[in-house]
Order: C-alpha cells, then sequence, then structure tokens
C-alpha cells in the first residue's frame, strides 16, 4: 500500500482510487539505516510511536508527514505500524447547525411517540429508546465525518514553504525524526 518509485512515484486517479494508499512525502529510509535499525528493535513489542499520516482528498491517498523511518522498520519487520490519522472535519459552525438540526428532529420524534403513547397506550415504544440511537450516530458523524481537503497557493512558493517548515520542526524532534 506504499506508493514507491521517488521521485518520480505518482498516483494514478484510475488506477488508485480508493485503494487507500500511502505517500511518502520523501524517500523511504533504507532497512539498514541507523534510525531504522532502532525502531526495529521496538517494533513488536509495540513502544514505538505512531505513523503520522494526513489524509488528502485531492490525491485520494495519505501521506506520511512524520514517521517514514517507523513506517520502514515496520514494514522490514513485517509487523502492523501505530498510525495516527488526521482528515479535516466539518468547521465548528457547520456542526453548531448539524446539531441543533438533529436536535429538533430528535424532540419532534420523541412529540411523534408521545402522540402515539396516548393513542395507543404502552404498545408503542418509547421515543427515546427509538430516535436515541439514531441522534448519538448524527452527532458523532457531525464531529468525525471527513470532509475534503483545502489547498491554496502558500505566497511566496517553495521558499516561503521552506521556511514555514522549518519554524514548524524547531525543538519538535517527532516531527523530523523519519
Amino acid at each position: 500500500m506504499l506508493v514507491e518509485g521517488h521521485p518520480d512515484g505518482y498516483i494514478d486517479w484510475y488506477v488508485h482510487s480508493g485503494s487507500w494508499e500511502i505517500l511518502p512525502l520523501r524517500p523511504m529510509p533504507d532497512a539498514r539505516d541507523d534510525r531504522v535499525k532502532a525502531y526495529r528493535k521496538q517494533a513488536h513489542d509495540g513502544t514505538r510511536p505512531p505513523v503520522l499520516l494526513w489524509w488528502v482528498s485531492g490525491l485520494d491517498c495519505h501521506l506520511v508527514v512524520g514517521g517514514h523511518a517507523r513506517l520502514a522498520a515496520a514494514i522490514a519487520e513485517s509487523v502492523t505500524p501505530s498510525l495516527l490519522h488526521m482528515h479535516r472535519t466539518a468547521p465548528y459552525d457547520e456542526v453548531a447547525a448539524g446539531t441543533e438540526q438533529a436536535v429538533r428532529r430528535y424532540e419532534t420524534e420523541l412529540a411523534r411517540f408521545a402522540e402515539l403513547r396516548t393513542v395507543h397506550g404502552g404498545h408503542v415504544p418509547d421515543g427515546a429508546a427509538v430516535a436515541g440511537p439514531p441522534l448519538a450516530r448524527r452527532l458523532r458523524e457531525l464531529h468525525t465525518e471527513q470532509r475534503p481537503t483545502w489547498a491554496w497557493p502558500l505566497p511566496g512558493g517553495e521558499a516561503e514553504w521552506r521556511r514555514v517548515a522549518r519554524e514548524a520542526t524547531a525543538n519538535r524532534p517527532w516531527l523530523d525524526d523519519g
């Protein structure tokens, strides 16, 4: 599931679409790399930190943001790597509006069940027992559902990107450990 061929590897939307492949942002280190060797020792006992993946909808794949050496070690040892998956979720205002709509729908269902219970008695199930699980599912979806990734060109191009990346990784060794 690892897209290979750096720097000439590519993702073809017709071949790779929906395949959930992983695209490293730089060349994967060799199994003989010192960092990979160190992580290989930790691979079986599960003490290594997770590989940080970012889902990019426009590429229809995950990018390896941090942990290239940890991923290489897991592959070399044929073990499943620990993964931390990031993706874009709904903005707060969209979640708040969806929550309000879901709660109104739930209250409408409760009122409908209450009317049915007054007419038909105890044979009608409690509205909360019927409408509660869909409400819980909808609220969870509002907070976790994937949204398309946004992207805009960075003013200043590649030079500015490199400056921002250097600043972001300064004093954060876990982001630059391979």
